[in-house]
């Protein structure tokens, strides 16, 4: 097994050294990542990297395994911490939040469609999702969540999943044991912008990386929030959505590469100091607002701010913002002094500079 088991964990591909296992532990771990293995590949392969087993708790052989490859895939790919199903050349990730867990939703639902992984979503330039159909990670006492025992897939009877797959939908998991009957709604793209970022990745690491994420995110007609109380009466609504027979009408969204080159020097903010965009990394608009990448920080902007930043991507002076936001949102007895607090605030969170 050391020397010609070799495994591919969404791109990233490694010759399992398990000389430290002892014999039993060696082959069912061979049994857990089957799924994974490329038949035909060697350790001496170009992009084959050996990764040595020392541990003989499968759960932590595969949250190593995932942590490494997630380094080397580091800026190649959109990684979402996700669950991954397909059907045919569709695909779908589910995003959990609210307490609902993306492995049960891949351990029921992978019953019923292709289980493409129950941890990495990693998306490639073109929208296939690279596969990662890792052992799942189940929870064996209630009491204690973060010890997990590790089944095959095929031991739970997943489908294989049909290669290659695109991302054709994204849907946010939101668990209440009290709600009477599931529900599939659209999501704003901001919103979920905000709750995938923080599901994801290396995702600053990437080229236009808050544009990448929203064209993964709106396909289908998405993005989606998933309502539900038990994932197991969601299959229809699953179903219908990677046969794309979910019609869907959505405000268009767009977005601002940054500037390639920003000359404007900062200064003193004062009443008629003019202001202009400091440097950002990448700017989405669209329903729930706008959202912005400033280094490593995603920035979402009230009516204000979209305002003030959308005008400033000229210098601009103080009177002249006040102006633009009493023309768009109305008068205001204390419209002066939210200006001056809306350019102070994004002056402080990096998104405006004074000239």
């Amino acid at each position: 097994m050391s020397e010609g088991y070799v495994i591919d964990a969404f791109g990233a591909r490694w010759s399992l050294d398990t000389d430290a296992l002892g014999p039993v532990d060696a082959v069912r771990l061979r049994l857990l990542w089957e799924r994974c293995r490329i038949p035909d590949a060697g350790a001496g392969d170009v992009g084959v990297e050996p990764f040595v087993v020392t541990d003989s708790d499968p759960y932590a052989v595969s949250r190593a395994i995932t942590l490494a490859s997630l380094q080397r895939q580091r800026g190649s790919a959109v990684l979402l911490h996700a669950a991954g199903l397909s059907r045919g050349e569709r695909a779908i990730a589910l995003v959990g939040r609210s307490g609902a867990g993306k492995s049960t939703a891949a351990r029921v639902l992978g019953q019923h469609f292709g289980y493409l992984t129950d941890e990495t979503v990693a998306i490639e330039g073109d929208g296939r999702v690279a596969p990662y159909p890792k052992p799942i990670s189940i929870i064996t006492d209630p009491d204690a969540p973060w010890d997990k025992g590790e089944w095959s897939p095929d031991e739970l009877g997943l489908r294989k999943a049909s290669e290659p797959a695109y991302l054709t939908g994204l849907v946010v998991l939101e668990r209440d044991p009290e709600r009477t009957a599931p529900e599939l709604v659209e999501l704003p793209i901001i919103d979920a912008l905000l709750a995938v970022i923080a599901q994801s990745s290396s995702l600053p690491a990437l080229d236009r990386p808050l544009h990448r994420l929203a064209e993964a995110l709106s396909g289908s007609g998405g993005p989606y929030l998933l309502h539900y109380s038990e994932i197991d009466g969601c299959i229809d609504l699953i179903g219908a959505l990677l046969a794309g027979d979910k019609d869907s009408k959505r405000d268009p969204w767009t977005s601002t590469p940054p500037d390639p080159d920003p000359t404007v020097q900062g200064g003193e903010f004062g009443t008629d100091t003019p202001i202009v965009r400091a440097p950002w990394r990448d700017a989405v608009h669209g329903e729930g607002g706008t959202l912005i990448l400033v280094d490593e920080t995603p920035v979402r902007l009230g009516p204000i701010g979209e305002i003030l930043w959308g005008i400033a991507a000229v210098p601009v002076s103080r009177d002249d913002a006040y102006a633009a936001v009493v023309a768009e949102l109305g008068p205001h007895p204390d419209a002066a002094r939210a200006v001056d607090d809306g350019i102070a605030q994004l002056v402080d969170l990096g998104l405006l500079r004074t000239t």
